[in-house]
């Protein structure tokens, strides 16, 4: 059996072509780049370039439609909304060829659209940052976050992606279009997730994990996270994905407001994430039940996993060191010193790495290359 993965540049991708390689199917890789680092994993068998979708989303659908044509794959993995997002475009054609586990469009938009996701989460009594509209620019204490409706979107046939933004001021704040963003009060706490396969509304596994390091330290993706068990996580993730009649893979995102000690929601991704190595590490192996999930196999609940286990993104842990030495302060920032000491403690017990693995290196020995890359290029 083969499973076309794009974005092998993403370690999202890398974790999932493990995880699936390790059992003997055949993992059909795909990037924008040669310089990606799942190319470089003993377990991508075979390999193609498409056109990025940031410059020609119809370059890139041409391609995607020749590698299904030539290597007929049986499943396209989610793993980032660059590659997905245009394939829901031509959904029904993409549908004859391959196994697309995900719910309807409809379904989709709900979550694509931050908008349309926190009037869901409203609907059903969850927490989420309030909203702030442009008469209370005066009036409301900053920073403020700036979050765009849609994180990637197709316009003049390029995926357009937009970032996430802190407005420390009204001047700035008037900076941005509100028919492209919204505003929310900033969370001081720390990140959670709340991560689970549904079957056609019903969940069949689900894992929660706390972000201890997020890049920058103010919030984003993480760098270091642990495994964790929390009722309350665990009932609105829940209460989201089965109002939704969830199909595939998710990932919702919250914050824990420290001044009150509850969560807030913040969004849902239908994909795979970034920290997907902690949950096969604690015991649920997502990419291997998504690809069972596609192949309408009973799947049995797989609820019970290893918490207290962690795993770091290196590179993006020595960002987050950076960011704690010289980010803007909009929260409490962590210690400087112990950030630094904490960063050379790379042998802790139930820690793993989200690219070392021992016996498939290459993929870690091409991240470090390509990540100084990146950062010489930042400073230059």
């Amino acid at each position: 059996m083969k499973v076309l993965i794009p974005a092998m540049e993403k370690r999202s991708s890398l974790i999932a072509a493990r995880s699936l390689g390790k059992k003997g199917i055949e993992v059909i890789g795909c990037s924008y780049t040669k310089q990606a680092s799942g190319f470089f994993s003993k377990y991508c068998h075979k390999k193609y370039i498409y056109c990025s979708p940031l410059l020609n989303v119809n370059r890139y659908l041409q391609d995607i439609k020749k590698i299904i044509d030539k290597e007929k794959p049986y499943l396209f993995l989610p793993v980032n909304e660059e590659t997905l997002t245009p394939l829901l475009r031509e959904r029904n054609y993409f549908e004859s060829k391959i196994k697309l586990p995900l719910p309807n469009n409809e379904i989709l938009e709900k979550t694509i659209n931050k908008i349309e996701s926190i009037k869901l989460a409203k609907s059903l009594n969850i927490p989420y940052p309030r909203l702030i509209k442009n008469h209370l620019f005066k009036e409301i204490s900053y920073p403020v976050v700036v979050r765009p409706i849609y994180s990637r979107k197709i316009e003049e046939n390029k995926i357009i992606a937009k970032k996430l933004f802190y407005a420390f001021s009204e001047k700035e704040l008037s900076c941005f279009s509100d028919s492209d963003f919204f505003f929310q009060e900033y969370i001081p706490g720390q990140g959670y997730g709340f991560y689970a396969l549904f079957d056609k509304g019903t969940p069949k596994a689900y894992f929660m994990l706390k972000r201890i390091h997020e890049v920058p330290f103010t919030g984003g993706p993480s760098s270091l996270r642990e495994s964790i068990y929390d009722e309350k996580l665990k009932e609105y993730g829940l209460r989201i994905l089965k109002h939704l009649q969830w199909h595939g893979v998710a990932m919702v995102e919250f914050r824990k407001d420290i001044r009150d000690n509850k969560f807030k929601f913040i969004e849902i991704n239908p994909r795979l994430w970034g920290s997907l190595g902690l949950a096969i590490y604690a015991g649920i192996d997502f990419p291997y039940l998504l690809l069972k999930l596609a192949q309408e196999e009973r799947i049995k609940e797989n609820f019970i996993y290893r918490v207290g286990v962690r795993s770091r993104w290196l590179f993006g842990d020595f960002s987050y060191l950076f960011s704690v030495f010289l980010k803007k302060k909009i929260d409490k920032r962590p210690s400087r010193m112990r950030t630094f000491l904490d960063f050379f403690k790379f042998f802790e017990k139930d820690l793993i790495y989200d690219y070392f693995q021992k016996d498939d290196i290459k993929p870690a020995l091409v991240e470090i290359l390509v990540s100084f890359q990146k950062l010489f290029k930042k400073f230059l």
